[in-house]
């Protein structure tokens, strides 16, 4: 069985030389293949290629990404399969002058297991220590830095906490380490503009635009979160997960969050 390509073929290595590596220069989707297919395979396409765009980053065709997906998930008809898209190889300083190719990396690996029902039954989370960065030129983009996500990450072992919640430096809620938020209050699913940190999820994208008329993208502050009827979070493998607690405050799962549930389970 195949799990990785690398330029389309079979390896699992990658030059020392590779921006990636050297300075996380590049972008990725993490995809869930369900039934044999990609779930949501047009969202990651276009936020894949949003990315390049911004990044200056040369470009894949989808045909090949597809075609290099259904490769390594061959046999394999549930996994997650990530795309991993570099700047390619260069000299070892910052100057970016005629990108070359880029460097793909298509991998498959295993549906993650889960010890509860998280969908059912919720999730607790907690608010993170650590403040992202305000960084407009990044903004929204699933780049390879992820070191603040990491750091957030190390700042509790207890099982029981399944996410944490990350503000930016003027304490607006962005979203969880691994998963965008939600906001329910009156009706109406709120959720933070990710104009200057954070990352625009597929699932996320998917949401909005299913439930446009009743959704609103704006600032979300640390005092709204006592206010909110229903939390959930989501991203592309988990789905919707509602929140049960926050710190101190507690939610039911309510209606709206079914609701967009119902909605995925027909995706």
């Amino acid at each position: 069985m195949i799990e990785c390509l690398v330029n389309g073929e079979i390896s699992s290595q990658v030059s020392v030389a590779d921006r990636g590596l050297q300075f996380g220069d590049g972008l990725f989707e993490t995809i869930a293949v369900i039934g044999g297919q990609p779930r949501f395979w047009q969202g990651h396409m276009d936020r894949l290629s949003a990315g390049c765009e911004r990044l200056g980053i040369p470009a894949t065709p989808q045909a090949v990404l597809l075609r290099e997906l259904n490769t390594v998930s061959a046999g394999n008809p549930h996994c997650v399969v990530r795309i991993l898209l570099t700047r390619g190889l260069s000299a070892m300083d910052f100057s970016v002058v005629n990108p070359a190719a880029a460097t793909r990396i298509v991998s498959s690996h295993a549906w993650p297991l889960q010890e509860a029902d998280f969908a059912t039954l919720g999730i607790r989370a907690r608010i993170c220590h650590l403040r992202l960065g305000i960084q407009p030129e990044l903004g929204g983009l699933n780049h390879l830095n992820r070191l603040e996500q990491v750091r957030a990450r190390t700042e509790w072992q207890d099982a029981s906490i399944w996410e944490g919640i990350l503000l930016d430096r003027e304490d607006h809620i962005i979203s969880g380490i691994a998963s965008n938020i939600f906001l329910v209050l009156s009706g109406r699913l709120l959720t933070p503009r990710l104009d200057r940190c954070g990352v625009r999820g597929v699932m996320r994208e998917a949401i909005l635009s299913a439930f446009r008329p009743r959704c609103e993208q704006r600032r979300l502050m640390l005092d709204m979160l006592p206010e909110a009827q229903e939390i959930f979070v989501c991203n592309s493998i988990e789905g919707i997960l509602p929140v049960t607690r926050i710190d101190h405050w507690e939610y039911d799962i309510g209606p709206v969050t079914r609701e967009v549930q119902d909605w995925l389970s027909q995706q």
